[in-house]
């Protein structure tokens, strides 16, 4: 077998491995549910064409998963594992394209078993279907350029991926820019812009998202308010400690090699004179680290807002280093395969550190004990099956949504304000009038002002199940009826 074939299949095989052991976790051993995601697995109960923070392709996967494999954990999660399965097996197929079959197949392993990839496939977010699409965008943008300007398949393909991209993540919009940067740099790729294809594709794309767009216009541009208020440039400005922290924050993204060959890439990728396919991938790299970096400095980012960066990023420190060290590349995939083990078997890592489930160093302390929290709740709803579930707080109301049963559809949040926060403030109200409610919440104190507005109210428990360590606060539970109003 020739050394052209055993790296691609080497490769794949690497992707099928993880991907199964992926999907084994998913079946047998799933983590909670975050309060983000139980929210997404409450927008998949009825399919729309937006929701509060986001547009709708995470709830329409989270959907069809669902329809298939029923509503446990692993099934809410699956189309996240298979999301970067897509993504790998495109960035397979761009660094064949654009180099040769060892770069495509060090991209889809690297891809594979990026640190921040073996967390997200086992959570369910928007990220997974953007980066797939975005894998498939610029997979198709340079099978379309390699074909001409006039309009042909590829430029409808790139559409078709540009506007499943925008269905997913409004983040999907930092293309157009790294299709301008990539212009700036290489004069050549200007001529796309006197041809038909490109416009026709992008034209394709905002069409397929359109639908979105009109259920914001229809929605008071909800969607597009959340993402507004989510760069947050009204607060304190000029960040050092949080710049510092996103950019180390980057390293443990990527890995620290990946991280360092991504930089050592761009630097090589934008030089004058430098090789047009590492301008290409610097183009689509540079864009979202640049606009993150600047963004934690005067505000601040998460670490994952820079991730479609790295589809591109991932393609360029391969290029690199499978020319000039590719030991490093070795190293790299090692040191990641070892961290991926040690996410995945966190129980037996923590006991081997004699650490407890309480420990403040432990990943997973946000989202333990909620299923036991979700047992609690619904055996005091069983006791009061007239009551419908009531909750201050947006976290708190949808995870026990999922954890309770029967699921609580019905339920309401607390809104004196009567703003729009989130989804519940938009879809919920709580109407004056007789009625029983099961009001909880991890209010420290007798919440004396929610108590006020009822008739009748009492405590019926007080939860710790889900705390770990200093983490978390109890939950509060209390019985209350006759709600009379928020008042003045």
């Amino acid at each position: 077998m020739t050394c052209s074939r055993r790296w691609p299949m080497a490769a794949l095989a690497l992707v099928a491995v993880v991907t199964l052991w992926r999907l084994a976790l998913l079946a047998f051993d799933p983590p909670n549910l975050s309060f983000d995601e139980a929210q997404y697995w409450a927008w998949a109960q009825t399919i729309q064409l937006g929701y509060y923070s986001k547009p709708p392709m995470v709830a329409w996967a989270i959907a069809a998963t669902t329809a298939v494999f029923g509503e446990g954990e692993g099934a809410v999660k699956l189309s996240s594992t298979l999301a970067h399965l897509v993504t790998a097996l495109f960035l397979f197929a761009l660094g064949r394209e654009l180099v040769d079959r060892r770069v495509g197949a060090w991209a889809a392993a690297g891809w594979i078993t990026l640190p921040a990839v073996s967390l997200s496939s086992l959570m369910i977010t928007t990220d997974p279907f953007l980066l797939a699409a975005w894998a498939a965008a610029l997979f198709f943008l340079v099978k379309a350029e390699k074909r001409g300007a006039g309009i042909h398949g590829w430029w409808v393909a790139f559409g078709l991926a540009f506007g499943l991209g925008l269905l997913s993540k409004y983040a999907m919009a930092f293309f157009l820019l790294g299709l301008a940067v990539w212009m700036v740099l290489q004069p050549e790729a200007r001529r796309l812009l006197r041809g038909g294809g490109l416009w026709a594709g992008l034209a394709l794309g905002v069409l397929i998202y359109a639908p979105n767009g009109i259920w914001n216009a229809l929605n008071g541009f909800v969607s597009y308010a959340h993402t507004r208020d989510n760069a947050n440039l009204h607060g304190d400005m000029f960040n050092f400690g949080k710049l510092a922290e996103f950019v180390g924050g980057q390293f443990g993204v990527a890995g620290p090699v990946m991280m360092a060959a991504i930089v050592f890439g761009l630097w090589l990728g934008l030089r004058r004179g430098a090789d047009s396919r590492l301008k290409l991938l610097a183009s689509f790299t540079v864009p979202v680290l640049a606009v993150m970096t600047v963004e934690a400095f005067l505000s601040r980012a998460n670490a994952n807002w820079t991730a479609p960066a790295f589809v591109a990023g991932v393609v360029l420190a391969s290029a690199v280093l499978a020319q000039r060290a590719p030991r490093l590349l070795v190293a790299s995939l090692v040191l990641h395969v070892v961290a991926m083990g040690g996410l995945y078997n966190l129980d037996a890592v923590r006991h081997g550190l004699g650490l407890t489930e309480n420990s403040r160093l432990d990943p997973m302390k946000r989202i333990r004990g909620w299923d036991v929290v979700g047992e609690r709740v619904s055996a005091l709803m069983a006791e009061h099956p007239q009551a419908r579930l009531l909750a201050d707080e947006r976290k708190v109301l949808a995870t026990l949504i999922y954890y309770v049963h029967p699921h609580p559809f019905d339920a309401v949040k607390w809104n004196p304000s009567g703003r729009i926060h989130d989804h519940f403030d938009q879809t919920t109200e709580l109407v004056a009038g007789a009625g029983e409610y099961i009001y909880v919440t991890e209010n420290p104190n007798p919440p004396v002002t929610v108590l006020a507005r009822f008739q009748e109210g009492r405590l019926l428990a007080r939860i710790e199940d889900h705390l770990s360590g200093t983490y978390g606060r109890p939950l509060s539970v209390w019985w209350v009826s006759g709600f009379k109003g928020y008042g003045e």
